[in-house]
């Protein structure tokens, strides 16, 4: 048996696997379901638990979901067995500093680094910030390998 690939996922990405009237839908479900086959091993940085809770929270205020289903769908996308690992404060340091974008975002380019791994992102901005050396891929242009 080969050992999966590993992948980055953003928040953005995850909580398209919960909200469902977003564009890129069906390319971050295919992810996801790639990563639960064991096709893919989906990693996120710790800060991505709390992006996610965040995400849920403007869900529900701006009434895409209930409290109850924001609730369901935290447990819900804590349990589909993404691995959290932190890259290093100072590569992320450096890579905010170097591509001018928020530390929170420069953690997930800075883990797809260090393990040679694509990041895919629902984030546009994210996407066309990053110099093409730099492995972030748009979760739209997503294809089951």
């Amino acid at each position: 048996m080969t050992t999966p690939s590993f992948v980055v996922v953003d928040a953005s990405v995850a909580l398209k696997w919960v909200l469902d009237d977003e564009e890129g839908v069906d390319q971050a479900v295919m992810l996801r379901d790639e990563g639960i086959e064991g096709r893919l091993q989906l990693v996120a940085p710790s800060l991505w638990l709390y992006e996610l809770a965040n995400g849920l929270v403007n869900a529900v205020r701006r009434r895409r979901l209930s409290k109850t289903d924001g609730r369901r769908s935290l447990t819900h996308l804590t349990a589909l067995g993404v691995e959290l690992a932190d890259p290093a404060s100072d590569a992320t340091y450096a890579h905010a500093m170097r591509y001018e974008f928020s530390a929170d975002d420069a953690a997930y380019v800075a883990l797809a680094a260090a393990l040679e791994a694509p990041l895919w992102t629902g984030d546009r901005a994210l996407h066309t910030s990053v110099p093409e050396a730099v492995d972030v891929r748009w979760i739209g242009e997503y294809a089951r390998g």
